[in-house]
């Protein structure tokens, strides 16, 4: 059969990592390290100015009125306010009631038609190179390709958040029906590990915990929005559904509690080849080789893959061959396939576009 390149995302114990730690696309900056530079994990790489966004807030349906005149009654802003979360821009004078806040620091920019739009501050970032390891090339007003050796965990979602955190594994009490004096003492700054999917009740108690980050399997598309206001990173390692946490990565996460993680939940921009990862520095014992990435990666026999579609999405095998012919589907499609061998020696015919190599 022809040559085909899978798609790579990695979940490897002991690797290689050659991680790309670049400002926002929206970002100027510079960068403050040169090359072959060794780095650690709270070092700046680079400094960078991200412009304010507008943000439109909805008074006349966060109120449930009628006409943009009973909006006009209840506002307690004009435009060039300075205006921060703790400053209502609607309601009544006296505090009492319902009252609308701002969702970001800035200034009101205009007011009209039951809508507030308020420009957000310019936000400064301090880039954090997130690992421990040597500068290999420099992206001038950018950031900087970094070379480790760890662990690296790659995801399918993020909410864009980031976070330099110790791991915690939920374990066997779930966190909605722990004491708040129990979570302090475990998950309180922790980047959390769950085995099962998100819920809401989990997201509101994380927040409500100070918890530093949050990976887990998969949650419902539902919870996406809610997810993304979160003062933490989300990442999912399967995606949106209700997949659980696949053996092989929850051992690796389990053998790594307590260590030093970061979780960078990115949400890639078009065009752009990063992904959600958590990664971890981890030194070669004895005579481990950590692998090594290639980009011209084919798959062939013998390699482990994660299947990303159909019955078995979510779960983790390994190729024992590639027929020549096309297979026939259930479906009834004749599609290039593999064939993958899963736990208990159960045995798929995957197509080829539904896999991902991860070792």
């Amino acid at each position: 059969m022809s040559i085909f390149y899978p798609e790579q995302r990695p979940a490897h114990k002991l690797a290689v990592i050659q991680r790309e730690v670049t400002l926002p696309v929206d970002a100027s900056g510079v960068v403050t390290v040169i090359n072959d530079q060794r780095v650690d994990v709270r070092d700046v790489v680079a400094r960078g100015l991200v412009p304010g966004k507008f943000v439109v807030v909805d008074a006349k349906a966060f109120f449930k009125l009628k006409t943009t005149a009973e909006v006009d009654e209840l506002l307690l802003v004009s435009v060039d306010d300075e205006v921060d979360e703790l400053k209502p821009l609607a309601g009544q004078n006296s505090g009492r009631g319902k009252r609308l806040f701002s969702p970001v620091t800035g200034r009101v920019a205009s007011v009209g038609d039951g809508l507030i739009v308020v420009e957000q501050l310019n936000a400064v970032i301090d880039l954090e190179a997130g690992l421990r390891g040597r500068v290999t090339e420099v992206k001038a007003g950018r950031g900087a390709l970094i070379e480790a050796t760890g662990t690296q965990i790659q995801g399918v979602w993020g909410n864009g958040g980031r976070a330099i955190a110790v791991i915690a594994n939920e374990g066997q009490n779930p966190i909605e029906s722990a004491k708040v004096d129990m979570m302090g003492s475990r998950f309180s700054s922790a980047v959390i590990v769950l085995r099962r999917p998100v819920t809401e009740e989990i997201l509101e108690v994380a927040a409500s915990q100070n918890v530093a980050g949050l990976i887990a399997p998969s949650m419902s598309v539902d919870l996406v929005e809610l997810a993304h206001i979160q003062p933490y990173p989300v990442m999912l390692i399967e995606g949106f559904g209700e997949m659980r946490l696949n053996r092989a990565v929850a051992q690796v996460f389990q053998d790594l509690e307590g260590m030093q993680v970061t979780l960078d939940a990115v949400q890639p921009e078009v065009w752009d080849a990063r992904r959600p990862e958590a990664v971890m520095n981890v030194q070669p014992k004895g005579s481990d080789v950590p692998a090594r990435p290639s980009p011209n990666l084919t798959l062939r026999a013998g390699m482990a893959v994660r299947v990303v579609g159909g019955d078995y999405s979510g779960q983790l095998g390994s190729v024992v061959n590639l027929p020549n012919e096309l297979v026939l589907l259930d479906n009834g499609l004749r599609v290039p396939c593999a064939l993958v061998e899963l736990g208990g020696d159960q045995q798929i015919y995957a197509p080829l576009t539904n896999l991902e190599v991860i070792g």
